[in-house]
């Protein structure tokens, strides 16, 4: 019964594909064409239902929950356990760090499907400049996304940050992202690293307002406590102007 769902499934897809391809001749499509997808063979089926139905959106919805899932496995370099992918909310140097080797061609892969889908766009690259330290993957991701979107300014501004990161100026690279925040799109990974990043370079007032930011609207419940759990900190410092530094 499976196989003949599945055949059934990728017999659709052709015609449907087919049909598209008769209806699109001569339409220049704002979308990377098949060429350019690197789609793993399990997803062939559901890519070509995408991309001849129009429903390009819904299917990069389900790669990015895929890319989600594959980020929180935790990968075991020897520390301990945390749990639940709790890796990826701790307030440490290194969160989200790890191997991933799939990461870069996953997250691709949903800009393919999808080039509009900036949140996934910019998700990826935080991920691949800050957590793990890969800011090649992280620009050439970008510039792939670019290729369907030059006017994008929040991907010119994430390409901004990975060169400041380069030379470790936390405050810039803070200071580089602040607009992106104001996004309601924008990834709670993103606000999270923010805050980190201005908590680092002394600005104790920035990192605040973006923790209570995250603790009121993000519907991440790990998220949420670490937020609460570095407001908890946060209180009994001496915040300086948004901005200032701590002396």
């Amino acid at each position: 019964m499976y196989n003949y769902l599945r055949d059934t499934t990728l017999a659709a897809a052709l015609l449907a594909w087919a049909a598209g391809g008769f209806l699109a001749r001569g339409y220049a499509s704002p979308f990377p064409p098949p060429s350019e997808m690197r789609v793993p063979a399990a997803g062939a089926a559901g890519d070509m239902l995408a991309l001849a139905s129009g429903s390009r959106r819904l299917f990069a919805d389900l790669w990015f929950i895929r890319l989600l899932q594959y980020y929180g496995s935790r990968e075991f370099h020897g520390e301990e356990e945390a749990g639940n992918g709790e890796h990826r909310h701790g307030e440490h140097e290194n969160y989200g760090a790890g191997d991933y080797p799939l990461f870069f061609p996953m997250a691709r892969h949903v800009l393919e499907v999808d080039p509009a889908f900036t949140a996934a766009g910019l998700y990826g690259a935080a991920c691949l400049a800050f957590n793990m330290q890969r800011g090649e993957e992280a620009r050439a991701l970008i510039s792939f996304a670019l290729g369907y979107n030059p006017k994008e300014w929040k991907y010119l501004t994430m390409l901004a940050a990975i060169g400041y990161s380069r030379s470790g100026n936390a405050a810039a690279v803070a200071e580089t992202i602040a607009p992106i925040l104001k996004d309601p799109d924008c990834p709670v990974m993103l606000k999270q690293l923010a805050a980190f990043l201005n908590k680092k370079a002394g600005n104790y007032a920035a990192a605040a307002a973006i923790y209570a930011d995250i603790a009121a609207t993000s519907r991440d419940e790990a998220y949420v406590k670490n937020a609460v759990k570095e407001l908890k900190k946060l209180a009994g410092t001496r915040l300086p102007p948004r901005g200032g530094s701590r002396r």
